[in-house]
């Protein structure tokens, strides 16, 4: 008898350290959980239409209906004509993970979601006090608990991952359609100091396939935050609220003085006369004022050798050196510098390379579409 109450007790303590172990695990799961939900939520962040832009004074409308020119010809605009309107995401900082301290052993440092182990502690508390049932029997109950549990937690995992893997996908295809490589952009550091204990991998067999779990899916979460944190510096947002029309695209074209064949490096957005201009990424301005042919423009220099140009200002709102978010009033529209009328020239260029601005725009206009 002595020797069947001892089994009995080691397998009972074998079942509780069992529960402790999912427990703890629990809080893996649900830290996992909540860095890949506020990672979706960032990314497909509700997109909020930009105030509309200040109502144009009169009398600058009736200064600029002198150099008007006519409407460009329905030849010149044909599909191309859309909308562009500044979009604005709101990015989450990072969640801090919890630390895992080395100290610990492995098995209290891993466990489910709360709901799954608050029902997994009443299942043993049943167990514990239903005296209909026999030892075995309970130790039946308390094991199938156990196992609901744990098969819980790897598959909350699995939905982890997927939801982070989606999210890259999506912010992948981004990227691609705007003709970048991933390989080749970096995102900035998150805010605030890293750090923490070192958490080494488990040599325990039955920890494996949690630990692969695990490591599955905060490799796809580390990816999902890296664009994330990249995507407010993609120059993919639009300049312009409002409707707006395409005068001249990127390319060559006759040069609208001369007449003569030249590289156009921009698209030409028009709309009235001192209508806002919007920063289509965050950066930060490295050049504000008179330049040329461009008038009175602005750069935005967004890291990654990207840049963008806004050019023909009437107003320039901002300063050399100042940082701007995306979707920030960076002036207004005029017709200073080369220009036949009131009009944006807007340029995107990759290690100072004007490349076509369309290709951006679309791509995230398939982006906040999907959204």
């Amino acid at each position: 008898q002595l020797l069947d109450r001892n089994a009995f007790e080691g397998k009972v303590h074998v079942l509780l350290s069992r529960q402790a172990q999912l427990e703890q695990r629990g809080s893996i799961v649900a830290s996992l959980a909540t860095q890949a939900r506020e990672n979706d939520l960032a990314v497909t962040a509700e997109i909020r239409p930009h105030p509309a832009a200040a109502k144009v004074p009169a009398a600058a409308l009736k200064a600029i209906e002198a150099a008007s020119t006519t409407a460009p010809s329905d030849s010149v605009i044909g599909s191309a004509t859309r909308a562009f309107a500044p979009m604005l995401i709101e990015i989450a900082p990072p969640p801090a993970p919890k630390p895992r301290p080395v100290e610990e052993p492995r098995d209290q440092a891993s466990a489910v979601p709360k709901a799954e182990a608050d029902h997994a502690s009443a299942d043993l508390a049943a167990a514990a006090s239903n005296p209909d049932l026999d030892a075995p029997a309970r130790l039946d109950l308390i094991a199938h608990s156990l196992d609901r549990v744990e098969r819980g937690q790897l598959a909350t995992l699995g939905q982890v991952a997927t939801v982070a893997r989606d999210a890259v996908a999506r912010l992948g295809a981004v990227v691609a359609k705007t003709g970048l490589s991933m390989d080749n952009l970096s995102a900035p550091d998150p805010k605030g100091g890293l750090g923490g204990p070192f958490i080494p991998v488990s040599d325990d067999p039955a920890a494996l396939a949690f630990d692969t779990a695990v490591s599955r899916a905060e490799r796809e979460i580390a990816l999902a935050d890296r664009m994330r944190r990249l995507m407010p510096f993609m120059p993919v947002r639009r300049p312009l609220f409002g409707e707006a029309s395409v005068s001249s695209p990127f390319g060559y074209r006759p040069d609208p003085f001369l007449g003569r064949p030249a590289l156009h490096p921009g698209v030409d957005l028009v709309q009235a006369y001192g209508g806002e201009i919007y920063s289509t990424a965050a950066g930060r301005v490295v050049h504000a004022g008179p330049l040329g042919g461009y008038g009175n423009m602005v750069e935005v220099d967004h890291g990654n050798g990207l840049a963008t140009r806004y050019g023909h200002m009437s107003e320039v709102q901002v300063t050399e050196g100042q940082e701007v978010k995306a979707g920030a009033a960076l002036g207004r529209i005029g017709s200073t510098g080369r220009s036949t009328g009131p009009h944006l020239h807007y340029e995107v260029r990759v290690n100072d390379e004007p490349v076509d601005p369309e290709r951006f725009l679309e791509a995230g206009a398939d982006m906040f579409a999907a959204q």
